[in-house]
Parts: C-alpha cells; structure tokens; sequence
C-alpha cells in the first residue's frame, strides 16, 4: 500500500462524504422506495442525518479498501472507530448548540455535517497510522459494524419515539406517509430555520 495515496484518500474522503451524505439527503425525496430507503434519509430527524453521514462513510470506506488496499484488520477497526466518532458527534453537536439558539440554523448544520466527516477521518486515520496493537479489535469492531448496520436499516422503519428519532418539520418518526403534505411542512419549517 503507498502511504501517500492512503493519506490523500483520508484527506479527499472528509469532503467526498459531505458531498455524498448531502445527496443521499435529498435522494428519497426524488426516488421515493425501499430501496432508497435504505441509505437515504427518509425524514428529518437527528438519526437519519447520522444515518445518511455513517452510509456515505461506509461505502467510501469500501472505496478505500479497494483503491488502497489496507492492512485489513487495522483498516476495519480504523473505521469503525471513524463511523462511531462521527456518527457521535452529530447529535452531540447539534443538541448542544440548539440547547442555547433554540431554533436550528441551515449553516450551523451543514458545519457539524462537515465536522463530523472531518473527525470521522481524523479518528480513522489516527488509528490507522499508530503504533498500538489495534488489530486485537478487529472481531470486535466487526461486530460493531454489523451492530450499526442493523440499527440503521431498522430503526428507518421501526424509530424507538425518543427525540433523536423525531421528525423535526412533520413531528413524525420513520417514513414520512405518503399522502402527508409535505409543501405545507417545508413551508412552515422554513419560518423556523435561521439561514445564519
């Protein structure tokens, strides 16, 4: 593996996750089904953004696997370690600054999107790169990934009704129905989102 290309895909992948996570957003909304339902936000919760972030990181992770060809056990506990980081920091990021603002701002969330992918790759990359015996994690982390799978294409259809669920334009939980009118929520939603 050449540890110049490793590092030029960890540093292109905090952006090309971003790029993608931001199109997974929007992607059910064009393409309505349970395929797309799968990887692209179905609603506008905290979980489904996590959702759509740990997917983009995930596939791109795969990319990496591919193209670099990693030791495999140190680069699979790397990104676990990654996803969990990141997919962490969302919530704790936007439940933090909506404890003081009260009303979510559209640029504040796009920056914790790109934070988190940011820290995602920093985390992975660090592991990565260290000399400690990571490599004892490996069948722990897979079993972490798995974890993490499930719960994200689970809880899609069947969301415990806690906050982190909740849709925050209609106040549902999982697929937003399809006979909802969802002009009148992005109308009413936009009233409550500060651009800065």
């Amino acid at each position: 593996m050449s540890e110049k290309l490793f590092k030029r895909l960890e540093i292109a992948g905090a952006f090309v996750v971003f790029l993608l996570a931001t199109l997974l957003h929007f992607l059910y909304y064009l393409y309505p089904s349970v395929l797309t339902s799968l990887f692209a936000a179905v609603n506008e919760s905290i979980w489904e953004h996590i959702k759509i972030f740990t997917i983009a990181y995930l596939f791109y992770a795969f990319i990496e696997l591919l193209w670099a060809k990693p030791l495999l056990k140190r680069f699979v506990v790397s990104k676990t370690m990654g996803a969990l980081v990141q997919g962490g920091f969302i919530p704790i990021a936007y439940y933090s600054y909506t404890f003081f603002v009260k009303k979510p701002a559209l640029v504040v969330d796009l920056l914790i999107g790109f934070l988190a992918s940011v820290l995602g790759f920093l985390v992975s990359y660090g592991i990565y790169k260290s000399e400690k015996n990571f490599e004892k994690y490996f069948l722990t982390s897979v079993m972490f990934l798995f974890l993490i799978l499930m719960m994200l294409l689970c809880f899609t259809y069947y969301p415990p009704e806690v906050e982190l669920f909740r849709d925050v334009i209609t106040g549902g939980f999982g697929v937003t129905p399809k006979n909802i009118d969802m002009g009148a929520f992005a109308i009413d939603a936009l009233k409550n989102i500060d651009i800065f």
